[in-house]
């Protein structure tokens, strides 16, 4: 199964030279769909590394293309150069809720 990132020149180079097996740079919404639907029904593609900044301009159609998958691929939301979305919840907090069931939250001590 393969690892694939999709994002702006740096964040797909940046995962390319790190050994992710494919990076796309993302230049439209529709092509970027494009991909990330072949994902889903390739079956091949374990993990889909997204920067923050794309999967907010797609957020309605990624949440469509989630909702109706089975486990594979897991789609990983990061952030890029510019650094995370502001006021934006974790999305792997939100993948980690959904599979346990419960809310896991740590306390710091006061």
């Amino acid at each position: 199964m393969k690892i694939v990132a999709i994002g702006g020149e740096y964040f797909a180079e940046g995962f390319s030279l790190a050994g992710v097996n494919e990076s796309y740079v993302h230049e439209d919404e529709h092509i970027t769909l494009r991909h990330l639907t072949e994902f889903v029904e390739s079956g091949d593609v374990a993990v889909v590394l997204i920067s923050e900044y794309v999967a907010e301009s797609i957020r309605f159609e990624l949440n469509r293309l989630i909702e109706g998958k089975e486990l594979y691929p897991i789609i990983v939301e990061l952030p890029d150069a510019k650094g995370p979305v502001k006021g934006k919840e974790d999305p792997l907090e939100q993948k980690i809720k959904r599979a346990v069931g419960i809310d896991i939250t740590l306390k710091e001590d006061s």
